[in-house]
């Protein structure tokens, strides 16, 4: 049997990763001789769909079981129903958390009898005191800021190019000022250019400050960090068709909706 795990190191001592999808490596392991591979996580996108495009690179590996820190309960259900078990809240060490894992199956008597969704007590790991949790939380959101101000920064680069090289006439045709338009239009935007969040509150800063309207601007940050159509293969790949396409056009939907009812809400834009 092969169980992923996301890790800090390419080897198994290193620690599990929270998410899979910032995780620095994915380890897939070969249970019978713990054996294993080693991939290059996504560190690199951080945007929304960078948890789908790790799972689908351990899934096409082969790997029946995952476990990590946490996981979204919707994507556990999805993956449950593709045979992929989805062990969470596991800590330390990587070889540790595997040796737990298969000792629990055996006390157990029943591998797949885990309900995916929290870990057993043989599994689950309660050395750490929530003191150095809240440190190493503390600590890894700084790593995640450091990592993700180079981006900032060529975003609003970027961005003033783009108001440099856009005309009013060829902004203001895109977005004319008719709810409806501009919210499909903000919402199609998002969903193509899906991406991290706090870029795309640089890019409404600017959409806005250049006189789009706030229905449009609402409906693309709203379908920029809830649907990813670039990333479609990768998220259909590991969760299915099914879940993927649903998944993105409810997102769009939402997005749209949601932006009629800033407009709309008493004391909203208009």
């Amino acid at each position: 049997m092969k169980i992923a795990v996301p890790s800090t190191r390419p080897d198994l001592t290193g620690a599990v990763a929270s998410k899979i999808g910032t995780a620095r490596y994915l380890l897939v392991i070969e249970t019978d001789d713990m054996s294993f591979e080693v991939l290059d996580g996504p560190q690199h996108d951080s945007g929304p769909g960078a948890g789908i495009t790790a799972i689908s690179l351990v899934v096409n590996r082969s790997a029946r079981v995952i476990l990590v820190g946490h996981v979204a309960p919707h994507i556990v259900d999805a993956l449950k129903k593709q045979g992929i078990q989805v062990v969470t809240q596991i800590t330390g060490n990587v070889a540790e958390a595997v040796n737990k894992y298969l000792g629990a199956c055996l006390v157990q008597h029943e591998p797949g009898e885990h309900d995916g969704v929290g870990v057993e007590p043989a599994v689950r790991d309660t050395s750490s005191s929530k003191k150095s949790l809240w440190a190493h939380a503390l600590k890894k959101g700084g790593r995640q800021f450091y990592a993700l101000l180079p981006r900032l920064v060529g975003v609003i680069l970027v961005l003033g190019l783009v108001r440099g090289c856009v005309s009013e006439e060829v902004l203001f045709s895109l977005f004319p000022g008719k709810v409806v338009l501009d919210s499909l239009w903000g919402a199609f935007l998002g969903s193509v250019l899906a991406g991290n969040a706090v870029n795309s509150y640089v890019i409404a800063k600017g959409l806005l400050g250049a006189g789009v309207g706030l229905s449009a601007v609402t409906a693309m940050m709203l379908a920029w960090v809830g649907v990813g159509v670039i990333q479609l293969p990768a998220e259909s790949a590991a969760m299915g068709m099914r879940f993927a396409v649903v998944r993105n056009f409810a997102g769009f939907v939402m997005a749209v909706v949601l932006s009629f009812a800033v407009i709309f809400w008493p004391g909203g834009g208009i």
